[in-house]
């Protein structure tokens, strides 16, 4: 996932991970805990109400942050703080091209300012405009070079295009400055997952663990990996740990195990 500077304030469940992920057909019965019954119907039903319910409440709030944003734009209209905030609530909608007009008047009002050139990054990174985005990581990091977010963003561009030891010499790198970035982790696990170190790929989805056991993302990549290695057991507990903390995720390990 992308690393945004916040709002003065994270990419897709499953990271940074272009194309299909490799996969291995399993012969092994389905657990009896996995089997389909009526009261796991219900559930999944229920789910599908939750997420419904989710979307509304989250565009709620995206409504709230863009009316506070703009009132503090229109407040003060010289200050690059609000229009990278603003740019930034726009970000998060995916209103790219409202995105980069609010953070090029931050960069214009203050150029020395290193998040909207991180954020700007971001939007291209989304468009697969991979230069530009390159462009605008570096240029962060050449007004803060002890920022792990560029860093760990740039291991991003590369792994989408599968420059997987440019995209792990970044991650090192994010991970040099700051040895408890959870995302630098879970994504240099994502880089050897896909060249099948799956060992290397456990240990670094651990080792984010062990910093914040409650990160479902990186549970259920996890599970991914368990299933890979054909250690359905492993991949049984990382499911019913989702199963309480992201019902969605959940869904999503249950139908590889299938």
């Amino acid at each position: 996932m992308a690393k945004k500077f916040k709002l003065i304030k994270k990419g897709d469940p499953e990271g940074p991970q272009p194309g299909k992920e490799m996969r291995r057909t399993m012969g092994q019965t389905m657990p009896e805990t996995l089997k389909p019954h009526l009261g796991e119907m219900i559930v999944y039903g229920l789910l599908i109400l939750l997420l419904m319910t989710g979307t509304y409440w989250r565009n709620r709030v995206w409504n709230s942050e863009l009316m506070l944003s703009a009132d503090c734009v229109k407040k003060s209209p010289n200050k690059a703080r609000p229009h990278y905030n603003l740019g930034t609530v726009f970000l998060d909608q995916g209103s790219y091209q409202e995105a980069i007009n609010q953070y090029n008047e931050a960069l214009r009002i203050n150029p020395n300012y290193a998040g909207p050139h991180n954020n700007l990054g971001n939007v291209f990174l989304n468009q697969g405009n991979y230069e530009e985005a390159i462009s605008q990581y570096n240029e962060a990091l050449r007004i803060n070079p002890n920022s792990a977010g560029p860093h760990n963003n740039l291991g991003n561009v590369f792994l989408n295009q599968g420059k997987y030891q440019k995209a792990t010499n970044q991650y090192n790198e994010a991970l040099r400055i700051d040895p408890n970035f959870t995302e630098a982790h879970n994504n240099l696990g994502n880089v050897f997952s896909k060249q099948g170190k799956y060992q290397e790929a456990i240990n670094q989805y651990n080792d984010a663990l062990r910093i914040d056991s409650n990160i479902a993302e990186v549970h259920y990549n996890l599970g991914k990996v368990y299933l890979l290695i054909g250690d359905r057991g492993l991949a049984l507990k990382e499911y019913d740990i989702l199963r309480t903390t992201n019902p969605g995720l959940a869904s999503a390990l249950y139908q590889k195990m299938r």
